[in-house]
Parts: C-alpha cells; sequence; structure tokens
C-alpha cells in the first residue's frame, strides 16, 4: 500500500515488483505536483490509517482500493483542506494493541491506542489527531509503535536523539502532545521506529 502526499492511495502485489531492473522500475504514476510520502506492507485484510501534516487521520478498509497494477495513479485515501499533504500512512487489523505515535515539527509528540481511530468511507474529511498549532507546528511523521520500541528523531540540523516508545506520554485524540525532543531554532526533519 502506498499513499503520496496529495492524498491518493494505491495496492499494487508484491509479485509486480519481482523483476526490477538495474534501473529501477514504476512503482507509481505521480502527478507533477505530487511525491510518495509512505508505503505499508499488508495481508489483503488489513485497515489503512493515512495522517496528514495539519493532523488529521482516517481510517478505512484497505479493500475500498482495489488493487492497482505499477502504473497507476491509485485512488483518492483522504480529502485534504487547502495547503495539507500527507505525512504517513499505517497498516493495522483490527485488534492491534499498538499505539499510533504521531511528532510534529516542533519535537512535540504523542501516542494515541489505534482502537481510537474508528473505520470511515475512504475518501473522507478524517478526525482530528494532534492539534498543529504555531507551538507543535505541522506533523512530521506517524507510525504504529508498542511501548517495546525506540525511537530515532533527526533534526534539520543533525541533532539525533534515541529514547524509547514508553518515554511518550499516552493521550486521546485532538489533543497538543508533548516535548519529545528540545529543540533551539531548529525542527524535526524525521522519525524511525
Amino acid at each position: 500500500a502506498m499513499a503520496t502526499r496529495g492524498g491518493y492511495v494505491k495496492r499494487t502485489a508484491v509479485n509486480a515488483f519481482e523483476n526490477i531492473h538495474s534501473k529501477g522500475i514504476r512503482a507509481i504514476r505521480l502527478e507533477d505536483d505530487d511525491a510518495l510520502a509512505d508505503v505499508e506492507l499488508t495481508d489483503g485484510e488489513m485497515d489503512i490509517i493515512i495522517g496528514t501534516r495539519q493532523g488529521m487521520t482516517i481510517r478505512f478498509d484497505e479493500n475500498e482500493a482495489r488493487g492497482m497494477g505499477r502504473t497507476a495513479r491509485g485512488v483518492n485515501g483522504i480529502r485534504l483542506t487547502d495547503n495539507d499533504r500527507v505525512a504517513g500512512l499505517v497498516a493495522t487489523h483490527g485488534g492491534d494493541g499498538r499505539d499510533l505515535l504521531t511528532v510534529t515539527r516542533n519535537g512535540y509528540g504523542k501516542r494515541t491506542p489505534l482502537t481510537k481511530y474508528r473505520r470511515q468511507s475512504r475518501y473522507g474529511k478524517g478526525v482530528i489527531d494532534i492539534k498543529t498549532d504555531e507551538r507543535n507546528g505541522e506533523v512530521v511523521a506517524t507510525n504504529a509503535v508498542s511501548s517495546e520500541d525506540g525511537l530515532v528523531i533527526m533534526s534539520e540540523q543533525g541533532q539525533i536523539m534515541r529514547t524509547s516508545v514508553a518515554e511518550v506520554s499516552e493521550f486521546g485524540r485532538n489533543t497538543k502532545g508533548v516535548v519529545v525532543m528540545r529543540l533551539d531554532d531548529d525542527q524535526v526533519a524525521s522519525v524511525d521506529v
């Protein structure tokens, strides 16, 4: 399953990528102003959660986005408001006990149980996941995590921090979160689990 910054989602069978040439092969067709945001491996019976930079999140059955060939663009996954873009994609099962980790540009973040995000129909506006005000900034990353996982967070100026997911507080949806990385005149560039 692939998600683009412009809100498109596409599913392609893994075996379509078995014979990759030395120059690579096309995995998705993108519009001029779009880019690939995230990719997750799914099993055909999962839910897809898409998180946006302005803090919105939508969860829907992956089968609402039918399987397509490598050169297809995909279908609309989330209805984006003006200037919003997709920040990340998560694949999950109904009884998944993990949390959705959301980290913002200014170093704030939170964990929320995946069960708090109800299933909706594809291409809706979604629900508020985190408030993206002046304090928090836009969302940089969304990931599915368990409390045993570790996090590596890197800033745009090259500062790197490693911490445990358990150190990030658990909150409900539609909250601001807490400091996960202290920054001075810098911003979060990426987060890896």
